[in-house]
């Protein structure tokens, strides 16, 4: 019984860990402080919980992964359902990028726009102004 009993708390202990490792940001810049611009055609996206993910392919050909909001949030506050994009629109996304300068990586997005006909989100938070434009 005791081995049962210290066996559901280290699964406790191992999940709690793996939630807060999830949503933690401390690998990413401040949007406050830093973030980036990346343009370019949409080649996977993932709607869904927990999060709404995209790769976006840069003209050069890097891949870079674009974690959003949770598919019910970004409906509700940014009004994209699964039908506001498809694979191969051309998208420009500013959001924080990793602290690792060898990651593709971009979070806790700001802004998002399809140049082709004028569609645009923007956070009302506020956000630094993007410190590079990737052209993809």
């Amino acid at each position: 019984m005791r081995n049962v009993a210290f066996g559901v708390l280290g699964a406790l202990a191992l999940a709690s860990t793996t939630i807060t490792a999830h949503h933690g940001y401390g690998g990413f810049f401040d949007p406050k402080d830093r973030t980036v611009a990346v343009e370019g055609e949409l080649v996977t996206l993932l709607y869904g919980n927990p999060h709404l993910v995209m790769t976006i392919r840069a003209t050069d050909s890097t891949l870079y992964t674009v974690t959003w909001q949770a598919a019910s949030w970004v409906e509700r506050q940014a009004h994209v359902t699964k039908s506001t994009f498809h694979l191969g629109d051309r998208l420009r996304v500013v959001g924080a990028p990793s602290q690792d300068p060898a990651s593709r990586e971009i979070t806790m997005v700001r802004q998002v726009e399809r140049p082709v006909d004028g569609w645009a989100w923007r956070s009302t938070n506020d956000f630094a102004r993007p410190v590079a434009i990737a052209r993809r």
